[in-house]
């Protein structure tokens, strides 16, 4: 149960941290534009900073390697599943194309690095990282491709397809090429320079939960509690699914970790950036943002369940 205790502190840890920047949007002490900017400085430095100095950690073999591409596999098969899963219920709920096509990204694309990268690194380490970080390049790769290619309009398809393509190139990825290049090499940060570093990436943590806060702040969520369809989002994406794949991934014995980390990343809140999109394709904007207030809200409960249910299972 040591693992049970250690994903209730991580989830507490990671909620008193969402509140501070709750607190601190909703109060104006920090402005929307200043909680923009916290996102553009986890995004460009201390994310990739960390996932180099994490995964340089590691000593790499033939049997990470192949976990590696077992994982790659599996998560892209996932997210489709989700996808597909997102599509069936919007169709049952009769909803409009803006807001069937914001359900069906929501269902899919989850916050896989903000919320999932502290989380699973608290609970597997360097290694849980490394298999984080391959369903991220999965997730990211279907997010700028389908999912932009879904949020177009069809006369801009081909030009929007194309030009998603060019967003696989971010500091992210650029980072995870780069790691592999140093563990394939032997390569890692040393000495004070290394410090540094480490102590670097190591604020992505609380600077990712301040900033998810921080952007819940800004839903308006006098009547959530109406949208019947978020709750069941909510359950299918954080719940229902996770089991499922906790089942179908079980005979294959991938190994415990990669299990984990495969489901845990499945079963994370909606993606922060979905909202930003929606905007910028005209989506369903307010939809979303309160599809992803509720769920990270109710995901502090569902990861530890879904945890829980794998110990046991």
């Amino acid at each position: 149960m040591q693992g049970f205790e250690t994903i209730i502190n991580s989830i507490i840890k990671l909620g008193i941290a969402m509140l501070v920047g709750f607190v601190c949007i909703k109060t104006g002490y920090i402005t929307k534009e200043q909680n923009n900017g916290l996102s553009k400085v986890i995004v460009r430095v201390t994310l990739p900073i960390l996932i180099i100095t994490s995964l340089t950690s590691l000593e790499f073999d033939t049997q990470k390697l192949k976990n590696s591409i077992y994982v790659l596999i599996v998560s892209i098969v996932v997210v489709a599943f989700l996808f597909a899963v997102g599509t069936v219920t919007s169709k049952i709920s009769k909803m409009d194309k803006s807001r069937a096509i914001m359900h069906r990204c929501m269902t899919c694309f989850g916050n896989v690095v903000f919320m999932a990268f502290p989380l699973i690194q608290a609970l597997y380490g360097a290694e849980g990282l490394l298999y984080a970080a391959i369903y991220e390049l999965a997730n990211d790769t279907c997010l700028w491709t389908l999912g932009v290619y879904q949020m177009k309009s069809i006369e801009e398809k081909e030009k929007s397809f194309m030009g998603s393509i060019k967003n696989l190139v971010n500091p992210g990825t650029i980072a995870f090429v780069v790691a592999f290049v140093m563990m394939a090499f032997g390569l890692k940060f040393s000495g004070i320079f290394g410090e540094v570093m480490t102590g670097i990436g190591s604020t992505t943590t609380y600077l990712s939960m301040f900033f998810i806060g921080g952007t819940l702040a800004l839903v308006d969520f006098k009547h959530i509690y109406k949208r019947v369809w978020l709750f069941v989002l909510t359950a299918v994406k954080m719940v229902i699914i996770p089991i499922i794949l906790m089942f179908v991934l079980k005979p294959f014995n991938l190994g415990e970790m990669v299990t984990a980390v495969i489901v845990l990343q499945a079963a994370m809140p909606a993606s922060t950036i979905l909202v930003i999109l929606g905007m910028e394709y005209d989506g369903d904007v307010l939809y979303c943002a309160e599809g992803v207030f509720i769920t990270h809200l109710l995901g502090l409960l569902t990861l530890p369940f879904v945890y829980y249910l794998m110990s046991v299972i």
